[in-house]
């Protein structure tokens, strides 16, 4: 892990901490991104180079990209940059510190609950949240054993993703497959639409269980994307940093989510 570096916007007087691509930071240079890694237990390098792989693909597309890594992933720091970002990339362990016990919010070097983002975050307007492989992001977790039901993963996903949504962001979106979230980024960042970009994403594995209004905004969408199961599967959960690994039979699972405007592009972020 490369030493932190302080950084500072001389347009604010904010000063902030993280890992940069390259570069001091520019208010006015365009788009912005920041990539968060919680940490994983022995699944954390992992996690960082796949989200690296992430910072090229956003890189290449002319976005700036802030990192905030494993014991880098400092909520002080990812909330000053946060009002300059159209983007935020979380991977990470999923957490239950949602309203009245319900999932959301972030596993940083703190824990953030869905409460402390609705006060705390500020996104660019317009903003794409994307999450990476994170329990209940899309509806399933790594702890399900049966088939948890469409309606209990549609409401893990709202309890997700509306939080971000009083931060400034306009759409969410979640990936449980390997590459996934940076195959849709690739086409959305090419000008293809939410939903398009969304549907293309669920082409090979998965078929799409629900596509209505989202309750806690009519002119949003909900869309949910699952796969039958079945097979013998390796499960490894760690509970409180002990860790499990187990076969289990696979239930079916909920592994590809999006809410926002279908029409949503990247146009309107600029």
């Amino acid at each position: 892990m490369k030493n932190i570096v302080v950084l500072i916007l001389i347009i604010t007087g904010i000063v902030f901490t993280g890992e940069k691509s390259y570069g001091q930071y520019n208010a006015s240079s365009g788009l912005n991104a920041v990539l968060i890694v919680g940490h994983q237990e022995d699944g954390t390098m992992d996690a960082i180079r796949k989200m690296n792989k992430t910072a090229g693909i956003l890189e290449q597309y002319g976005v700036n990209v802030y990192k905030f890594y494993d014991k880098d992933a400092n909520w002080t720091a990812i909330k000053n940059i946060a009002p300059y970002c159209s983007f935020l990339v979380y991977s990470g362990h999923g957490s239950t510190l949602g309203v009245d016990g319900n999932v959301g919010g972030l596993c940083l070097t703190s824990n953030i609950s869905t409460a402390t983002i609705i006060n705390d975050l500020k996104l660019k307007h317009n903003a794409l949240v994307i999450f990476k492989s994170v329990c209940n992001g899309s509806g399933s977790s790594a702890g399900d054993d049966y088939d948890i039901g469409i309606s209990e993963a549609k409401k893990r996903v709202t309890h997700y993703a509306y939080p971000f949504f009083k931060s400034g962001a306009a759409a969410y979106y979640a990936n449980n497959y390997v590459d996934g979230s940076d195959n849709f980024l690739v086409d959305f960042l090419t000008g293809m639409s939410l939903k398009n970009a969304f549907v293309k994403s669920t082409n090979l594995w998965t078929t799409i269980e629900i596509d209505e209004s989202f309750s806690m905004d009519w002119n949003k969408k909900i869309s949910i994307a699952g796969s039958e199961g079945g097979g013998i599967a390796t499960r490894t959960t760690y509970t409180n940093g002990v860790k499990t690994v187990e076969k289990i039979v696979s239930p079916k699972d909920y592994s590809i989510a999006y809410v926002g405007r279908e029409s949503f592009s990247i146009s309107d972020m600029k």
